[in-house]
């Protein structure tokens, strides 16, 4: 007599039916939840590459530390106009000084480019000699403002140039440094810095707006630029450092000299991360010194202004973490990043 019941020959087969269903709805489920990485919706792979690219340490920038010999800054809470501009002005050396009116955007730059005895030697500036001093306050105005017309202008309001005397660098090579003791590249009262080598500092080139009634913008300086005795041009960009140790994430461009003592001394700002260990990277593009080098690792963005991190380059030396680990691979990445595992 036939029977229709199941019998323990067929549970394997009914074992594997059930696997094959439950197989098919898992991967169903992450097909639903990843359409966005293989392509089907959203912005696909290529924003998925950018974050498995961002997990990875960003590279290092290697930088030097240089010695300007002169600095320039304007007067803070000040009015600033063309018949007063209040700046404080020092020099370590021997130096020439000239302001330019209404200088036109391409001869300046023609100028920079220029050997040192053209600079001094140029028809629109006429120099002044000083000796070495300490910071001096100093008044610069003209009776008659330039015509700058509306914007966008040819011409910058005020160019502060101050170049080393001849008598001091005739016996500088390209390639001699300017101080054993060099600190970072520092001008305008504020910490610098910049990936040239070290080498002779020929001259400043500050570019000042004046703010009027055509152009609204608040006055200060807009640019400065590193004339070197090898020719070389740079244009100096403020780094943006924590001020003082206690309230954490508070940051300030701190005067670069104190700056780095802080930093040889062990005495600045704690990182804004841990909050425990003093801040030793600062972040690229974006400038802020912000974090230690334990947490540099952990973090895609800084921590500030949550803009990507680039590259990242040391304010003092210290070793880097854990770095005899392996990296990940990326496929170990992608597939923990499929599964959304973190």
């Amino acid at each position: 007599m036939g029977s229709t019941g199941l019998t323990l020959a067929d549970l394997p087969n009914i074992f594997i039916m059930l696997g094959a269903l439950v197989a098919l709805f898992v991967m169903l489920v992450i097909l639903l939840r990843n359409m966005e990485v293989i392509g089907i919706v959203g912005e696909g792979g290529e924003a998925r590459g950018r974050a498995w690219a961002r997990s990875m340490p960003p590279p290092r920038v290697l930088m030097q530390r240089v010695h300007i010999p002169f600095t320039f800054k304007l007067v803070e809470n000040l009015p600033v106009s063309y018949s007063g501009v209040e700046c404080v002005v020092s020099s370590r050396v021997r130096y020439w000084r000239a302001s330019w009116w209404g200088a036109p955007v391409r001869d300046l730059h023609i100028a920079l480019w220029a050997a040192l005895p053209d600079i001094l030697a140029c028809d629109h500036l006429s120099f002044d000699k000083f000796g070495p001093h300490e910071e001096r306050r100093l008044r610069l105005g003209t009776e008659k403002p330039p015509a700058l017309g509306a914007p966008p202008r040819s011409r910058y309001p005020l160019v502060v140039v101050l170049a080393r005397d001849l008598r001091d660098t005739h016996r500088l090579r390209p390639d001699d440094t300017v101080n054993p003791r060099t600190s970072l590249l520092c001008s305008n009262g504020r910490s610098r810095f910049d990936m040239c080598a070290r080498r002779p500092q020929v001259a400043l080139v500050s570019v000042v707006h004046i703010r009027d009634e055509q152009c609204a913008l608040p006055s200060g300086v807009i640019a400065q630029y590193l004339k070197q005795a090898n020719g070389h041009l740079s244009c100096l960009k403020q780094l943006y450092v924590s001020g003082e140790v206690g309230p954490v994430g508070a940051l300030d461009a701190v005067d670069a000299l104190d700056a780095v003592d802080a930093l040889d001394a062990g005495e600045c700002a704690l990182c804004c991360v841990c909050a425990s260990a003093p801040l030793s990277r600062a972040l690229l593009p974006c400038r802020h010194a912000c974090l230690c080098a334990r947490c540099l690792p952990k973090l895609d963005k800084c921590p500030i202004c949550r803009s990507d991190i680039t590259s990242y380059f040391c304010l003092r030396n210290e070793e880097e973490p854990h770095a005899d680990r392996k990296p990940r691979l990326a496929l170990n990445r992608r597939l923990l990043d499929l599964f959304h595992y973190h």
